[in-house]
């Protein structure tokens, strides 16, 4: 029986070090022909768009930019299977359509996941600072928050715990004072973030601390996420329930989301989600993903 090769674009930024080890081992599965897409680098004649995209069996994206999204739009003229539609990437991107949608979901299962709370949150704007100051007093302290969460250059997270540090937020970030921005209140909790990632039915978890209490202990400039140590920590019963009603109310494969723990309480606020993380930390992640997206291209 001669078995059919599965054309497969992945756009991704390649030198990211889990795709970078993830395309060398979707290269080497035999059904596959990988066509490889960069969105900080590679563009389209949008009037003449590859014949290896329009006949593709599935476009992987690790959204990166508008190009990411562009290519997401376009395969869904075309009825070209995505392992996320663009619709899911789109709310995934927005703070504030996903903080609709995870209070939705949490809405509606309350009482299976009765452990698990979303922060009080708002969308503001900061072109009236005086207003801003005045609507933020009783609601301090609070993490101010970008709207888009894909461009890594356009984003932050700022603590705001006396309305004085308004003024330096102002200042650091001054390009955003005419834009929504997303804020959340900020939970006091026992210092630890807690990372679960999903890929497929598998679940895991990563544990770092978190980095707004490395800038209350240390007030360093910048803060390095990358370089904060990491490990392993048990996943629960009531977590994989939490991934498992995500990733159906969401409609995602593969996802990441995070957890903090209020002191001195057994319940987790849910403060954010991405629809493809880094997934750093997981042992052998390049292989988990390989095989997850090996099972489901041959079973399309």
């Amino acid at each position: 029986m001669i078995k059919m090769i599965k054309k497969i674009v992945f756009s991704a930024r390649q030198d990211h070090i889990v795709v970078k080890n993830l395309i060398n081992k979707l290269k080497r599965i035999k059904q596959f022909d990988l066509i490889l897409h960069d969105p900080t680098k590679d563009f389209f004649c949008l009037s003449d768009m590859p014949e290896s995209f329009i006949n593709a069996d599935l476009i992987i994206v690790k959204v990166r930019n508008e190009c990411s999204i562009d290519l997401l739009h376009f395969a869904r003229l075309y009825n070209i299977p995505t392992l996320h539609n663009v619709d899911t990437v789109l709310m995934c991107k927005d703070k504030i359509a996903l903080d609709y949608t995870l209070r939705k979901a949490i809405n509606n299962h309350k009482k299976d996941l009765e452990k698990f709370l979303i922060p009080n949150s708002w969308n503001h704007s900061l072109s009236n600072l005086e207003k801003f100051k005045k609507w933020a007093i009783p609601k301090l302290p609070i993490v101010i928050k970008s709207h888009y969460q894909h461009d890594k250059y356009n984003r932050f997270n700022f603590l705001v715990q006396d309305i004085e540090d308004v003024d330096k937020f102002c200042e650091r970030y001054k390009e955003f004072l005419y834009y929504d921005v997303y804020i959340q209140e900020f939970i006091e909790c026992d210092g630890i973030e807690r990372k679960v990632y999903v890929i497929g039915d598998k679940v895991f978890g990563i544990k770092r601390e978190n980095p707004i209490y490395i800038y209350l202990r240390d007030k360093p400039e910048n803060i390095d996420v990358d370089l904060i140590e990491r490990e392993e920590f048990e996943i629960t019963e009531d977590i994989i329930r939490l991934s498992r009603i995500l990733s159906k109310e969401l409609n995602l494969k593969i996802f990441g989301f995070d957890l903090v723990r209020p002191v001195d309480s057994e319940r987790f606020y849910l403060i954010d989600l991405n629809d493809f993380p880094s997934f750093k930390g997981i042992p052998d992640v390049e292989l988990e993903l390989k095989n997850f997206i090996e099972n489901y291209v041959l079973n399309l």
